[in-house]
């Protein structure tokens, strides 16, 4: 892939960056300036009580809020363009070095699974990482579910979906910048959702209604008192429900502090889905995968961004209380906390049971959007036909997780036979070629693009043994848990479920005629349910089954060549059992055994 297009997106978001950082240093300066203003102003209001230095002091406070905002805005501007900027960053070296600085997911794996742990998906340098350009956890998540447990009624959906998204290269990067400028926010998360799920602790309706009284007569004779008469009478009333709201404020204070603890941690998450959410709903979608998605955000009027930056926005009025000066002010003249915990509880009865809904939306964007990414990084990569009929056949196939330059390709097809009995010598690629069938198989069920130029499958169930692992809390050795491993997929088969299986180097712990034994009885199990699959072996004769099953077993193998008194792999499928064995030419060759 051409790196072209992220170095020039680099530079691009780094001048944006950098302009606005200057930016936001005049208007630091501006900032600090209104304040010192504002400060002298109010003291000479309260020195001289004059109307036109107290109406002053108002508008240069009212510009100071206003100046705060413009100056909060142009910081988190700032930031966006440089996680773009680090975004570009992260794909340049990713595509040069193979190395993804992206998260791994590998509290995903679980051994147990069919071929989560086999196959590697997860953990450093597993296809996960190589896919995964998610944001937020929900994505993650998303991704996850995809590669682990994809509908497979919906494959087709998905891939329209993935390759739309694979053209919006802008949309993938702005959607992802915005989600990374909270990143790692787990902790916060939950607490937003403690605090939807939480007890309704806002203000009656007829409370608030009486409440509201006493700022309208506050704030009425200070109209009075400014624009016809500054009676010391009047001035005596504006004190005194000055006071009296300030009083009121403080009695409200345990259950807007409750509220806080919330605010101070959720606001700027909320700021960073409700950007997210914004530009998912005002991007233009032609596949109806994502526009049915993006219709979950529009249903309710207005569109879930709004919501979510009211809610945004309530929690960041609220943190102002802990300003003195701001909060007595606004308290004093508007009960301006209790207003905004009355309107939290509002917005917490309408929407809060909305918001999961949300962000799993923004999550399946983001787990489509990272399968766009592959397709972006891979133009080359094909997305597969799906058969009515089981079967499998690719052309060209490739492991997705070796650099184009050094990866060999093979074709390979399951039409004529059902199963393959692959052998070869150590270091040949046995293992290499069954994960790449392994991996492809995972990619063609989530709807991604495989590391072929033409794959054709039916959506099997997947069912791989190749790494196993034992286990000390179960008391389970290797072996136990490798044949725990071979009777969940027999028991899989016996319910009559469509499956590939991958079988690599079975029965390892046990004496070589037991492990003969076994494999042969393994396959002819296989042959009976008449199932898919292939197995690795360096026993050839297990190969000799395909005379008694002709039409069921295929033999592959992966040949080495010694020339120059140099072993070497071209790791390169062929049809018939492997002849040539290198355990013991490697040993001699490193000194392990005499010549």
């Amino acid at each position: 892939m051409d790196t072209t297009s992220y170095k020039e997106r680099a530079e691009q978001f780094s001048k944006q960056a950098n302009l606005l950082k200057q930016k936001s240093g005049w208007l630091s300066f501006f900032r600090l300036l209104l304040f010192a203003v504002f400060i002298y102003l109010l003291y000479q209001s309260t020195q001289t009580g004059n109307a036109l230095t107290i109406a002053s002091a108002v508008i240069v406070f009212i510009a100071f809020l206003v100046v705060v905002k413009w100056y909060d805005r142009l910081q988190q501007k700032t930031a966006y363009y440089k996680a773009l900027v680090k975004y570009n960053a992260d794909e340049i070296a990713f595509l040069e070095t193979n190395r993804s600085p992206y998260a791994n997911g590998k509290a995903y794996e679980d051994p147990h699974h069919p071929y989560s742990y086999d196959l590697d998906l997860f953990g450093a340098g597993g296809l996960y990482a190589h896919l995964n350009r998610c944001s937020t956890s929900f994505g993650r998540e998303a991704l996850a579910s995809l590669l682990l447990n994809p509908d497979t009624a919906t494959i087709l959906q998905r891939q329209e979906a993935v390759k739309e998204l694979a053209a919006l290269n802008d949309f993938r990067q702005q959607l992802y910048a915005s989600g990374s400028l909270q990143e790692n926010r787990e902790k916060e998360l939950n607490q937003l959702m403690a605090w939807v799920h939480a007890s309704k602790t806002g203000i009656s309706k007829p409370l608030y209604c009486f409440l509201m009284l006493f700022p309208l007569v506050t704030i009425g004779s200070l109209l009075y008192y400014l624009f016809i008469s500054d009676s010391n009478e009047v001035f005596r009333i504006i004190y005194s429900t000055f006071v009296l709201n300030l009083v009121i404020a403080f009695a409200f204070g345990k259950k807007i502090a409750a509220q806080l603890t919330v605010s101070t941690s959720v606001n700027k998450i909320l700021a960073a889905y409700k950007d997210q959410l914004r530009r998912i709903e005002d991007q233009p979608f032609n596949t109806p995968l994502l526009q049915a998605y993006q219709q979950q955000l529009k249903q309710d009027a207005p569109a879930a961004s709004r919501q979510l930056h009211q809610l945004a926005s309530l929690f960041e009025y609220l943190e102002s209380i802990v300003n003195l000066v701001v909060s007595i002010l606004l308290n004093g003249l508007f009960l301006f906390h209790v207003h905004i915990l009355y309107r939290l509880g509002i917005w917490k009865k309408k929407h809060g049971d909305h918001i999961a809904g949300w962000l799993e939306v923004i999550g399946q964007f983001e787990a489509l959007g990272s399968l766009g990414n592959f397709s972006f990084n891979n133009p080359v990569n094909a997305f597969p036909e799906i058969s009515k009929e089981p079967a499998l056949a690719a052309t060209d196939l490739g492991h997705p997780l070796i650099r184009s330059e050094k990866r060999i390709c093979n074709d390979v097809n399951f039409l004529q036979q059902k199963f393959i009995i692959l052998t070869g010598s150590n270091m040949s690629g046995k293992s290499t070629f069954l994960r790449t069938v392994g991996m492809n198989l995972v990619l063609a069920r989530s709807g991604a693009p495989v590391t072929a130029s033409r794959f054709v499958f039916y959506p099997f169930d997947v069912y791989v043994s190749m790494r196993i692992t034992d286990s000390l809390q179960e008391s389970e050795s290797f072996f136990y848990a490798e044949l725990k491993r071979l009777q969940t997929i027999v028991q899989h088969l016996e319910n009559g479920h469509i499956t590939f299986v991958i079988l690599d180097e079975i029965l390892r712990g046990t004496n070589s005629n037991d492990k003969r034994n076994g494999t042969i009885g393994l396959i002819r199990k296989m042959a009976g349910f008449d199932t898919f699959g292939i197995i690795a072996t360096h026993d050839v004769v297990v190969a000799d089954l395909i005379q008694d099953y002709p039409g069921y077993i295929s033999n592959k193998a992966f040949e080495s060549e010694i020339i120059n008194d140099e072993l070497i792999f071209d790791y390169k499928l062929k049809d018939g059992v492997c002849t040539k064995l290198s355990a013991s030419y490697l040993m001699k060759k490193m000194g392990v055994i005499d010549q």
